[in-house]
């Protein structure tokens, strides 16, 4: 009979081929002690059949014939190149044991499944830990015997090691950490602050304050020299410093971001948007580009937004109308914003162009392509599978929690991830070319539309400077082309779709988290609850309901049922009506023509 010390054979995950520093070592040992001793009784409290030792999650591997499936678990995971302070901790039997037993714990009884659950559990709780005690043992090396989590400049740190991560070679982990000490003396206060005065203030649009932008708010803060004197702060001291650095990160990204100022400046242009959208809300690996994953995302967004929601239509009319004399602007922000998007009209991308990079790249829309382009025709079929497949891993895991009685589900999430690969490489082959400088001046374009459309002079003059952005929209579409869009669902096939974009583009099999996992489950269900909307019709992956009880006649499945397909799934091309949207090539509002008849 196997005994658990037989299994630590087949949990032997080789350590890391670097000279540990001493921070590191210590960090690791009283993350051990703490899987030997704590673990079980704080996680499985609740369940009194559940594991209270990380002997008894060894014997669970015996008993639950789980050793050549956590011994293939073990060989893929030595095969693949992890990242250090993960292969440090699984090299720990005591913490790779307990991965296992969460993995089981979940469902994840397949090789693939299993070892994608080992990866993400083994990268929160873990290493959590492991970083906490590096930083704290330095820490207390410098004599910071105590660290108030609850004090304002301290509020950046876990996004900081999160982020960054702590190196664990010998001689790199106390200058990592007084690098993070640095920037929490230097920007701990500003951040925390720049975040108060975001959610008080009422001028600027908070959905503004991207990640993107408040970066460069605080290096420009920072050059500034601002300094936060909490002991005598009151509400508003710093509020023009805040201001000032707003109009600083919003002109620099204006003046470098927008290829189209090449034609008005002699400086020097570098492309440095790096494709994060306005969602209106407060890998590196052979042969896959991130950034042009990235790229094809926001140029999905702009098909949403722009086209499907006729964002360029309803500015271009807008500025007919003014031309023409039916909308009176006042002189001021709005008219100069009308006039710019009229000069600039010449310049910017035809709707024609725009259409044929839909076309080239996502496959999307009607427009033609040269002789010479190749249609991305794939990525219509490979971002359905990964739709399907991901509908089906919510399904699968709603059932086995209402069909508790049940044993194994077949809950796996390595189709996903398959998917997933697929996609990464098609992007990167095709979001390539000039592409990338389209999506960025098409990006701008549309921002600038949605700028003088969300004006106050013009949300005045249709309504009142209460109507919203969508509103606003909505009653300018239904008057200029007779019906007005869903605003709403478009927005959110946009934002979720974007949300997935950045899911292939961070994706990584070796370091997937489960709180990005959640968050790709939650953005496919709302982007497909969107779609369905949209079409007025189900999702062709769209889920059945559940049953009301499980079946009972003829013998189970040998993997718990995992044959239940609870999808019908067709291959093929979306349907010709899907997305169907009448741009500015077809409808004529906007064109050159319009405007040279002024």
């Amino acid at each position: 009979m196997a005994t658990t010390s037989s299994v630590d054979a087949v949990l032997a995950i080789n350590a890391p081929s670097v000279t540990l520093d001493d921070y590191a070592t210590q960090a690791l040992e009283a993350v051990e002690s703490y899987y030997e001793t704590t673990f079980y009784t704080d996680t499985f409290s609740d369940d009194a059949t559940a594991a209270d030792s990380v002997d008894d999650a060894k014997q669970v591997i015996i008993s639950e014939s789980l050793t050549g499936i956590v011994s293939q678990v073990t060989d893929s995971l030595n095969d693949a190149s992890l990242d250090n302070v993960v292969q440090l901790l699984l090299s720990s039997t005591t913490i790779y044991a307990g991965m296992i037993y969460l993995a089981y714990q979940e469902g994840s009884i397949d090789e693939s499944s299993m070892y994608n659950a080992v990866l993400r559990y083994v990268q929160e709780d873990p290493q959590t830990r492991f970083y906490g005690q590096m930083f704290g043992l330095v820490c207390l090396d410098k004599h910071i015997s105590s660290i108030d989590e609850t004090a304002n400049k301290w509020q950046i740190l876990d996004d900081l090691i999160e982020e960054g991560g702590l190196p664990i070679t010998s001689g790199e982990v106390e200058p990592a950490v007084e690098e993070i000490l640095d920037t929490i003396n230097e920007r701990g206060l500003l951040s925390y602050y720049l975040d108060e005065f975001i959610g008080r203030q009422t001028d600027i649009d908070s959905s503004k304050f991207t990640d993107s932008i408040k970066d460069k708010m605080l290096d420009r803060l920072v050059e500034l020299d601002v300094i936060i004197d909490e002991d005598n702060y009151t509400e508003g001291d710093y509020d023009k410093y805040f201001v000032l650095a707003y109009n600083y990160a919003q002109t620099g990204a204006s003046d470098s971001e927008d290829p189209i100022d090449l034609i008005y400046s002699s400086k020097d242009f570098e492309n440095t948007w790096d494709f994060s959208v306005d969602r209106f809300e407060s890998i590196e690996t052979q042969g896959i580009t991130k950034n042009n994953i990235l790229a094809a995302g926001a140029l999905d967004y702009i098909y949403c937004v722009g086209e499907v929601m006729r964002v360029f239509d309803v500015a271009n009319a807008l500025v007919l109308r003014w031309a023409s004399g039916l909308l009176d602007i006042p002189d001021g922000d709005t008219a100069s914003a009308l006039y710019r998007f009229h000069k600039r009209r010449s310049e910017r991308s035809t709707p024609e162009e725009r259409a044929m990079l839909y076309k080239r790249v996502l496959n999307k829309g009607n427009g033609q392509v040269l002789s010479r382009m190749a249609v991305n025709h794939d990525f219509t079929t490979l971002w359905e599978q990964l739709v399907s497949e991901v509908m089906k891993y919510i399904y699968k895991t709603e059932r086995k929690a209402y069909w508790s009685t049940w044993q194994n589900s077949g809950v796996s999430n390595s189709r996903i991830y398959q998917v997933t690969e697929d996609l990464q490489y098609n992007l990167s082959d095709y979001m390539t070319g000039m592409a990338h400088l389209q999506v960025t001046e098409d990006y701008n374009h549309l921002q600038e539309a949605i700028e003088i459309i969300n004006s106050e002079d013009v949300r005045s003059y249709y309504g009142g400077s209460r109507q919203s952005l969508w509103n606003t929209i909505e009653r300018i579409a239904k008057e200029e082309f007779g019906q007005a869009p869903n605003t709403e669902t478009i927005k959110t096939l946009a934002v979720d779709g974007n949300k997935i974009f950045e899911w292939i583009a961070n994706f990584n099999a070796n370091s997937v988290k489960s709180s990005q996992f959640e968050q790709l489950l939650t953005s496919v269900e709302a982007w497909v609850l969107a779609r369905e909307t949209f079409n007025g019709k189900p999702y062709k992956q769209s889920p059945r309901s559940l049953p009301s009880k499980p079946p009972t006649n003829g013998p189970r499945m040998g993997n718990g049922g995992a044959n239940f397909i609870a999808y019908d799934i067709k291959e093929g091309d979306v349907d010709d009506d899907d997305f169907e949207f009448h741009n500015l090539a077809s409808s004529g509002v906007g064109s050159n023509d319009d405007f040279d008849r002024w």
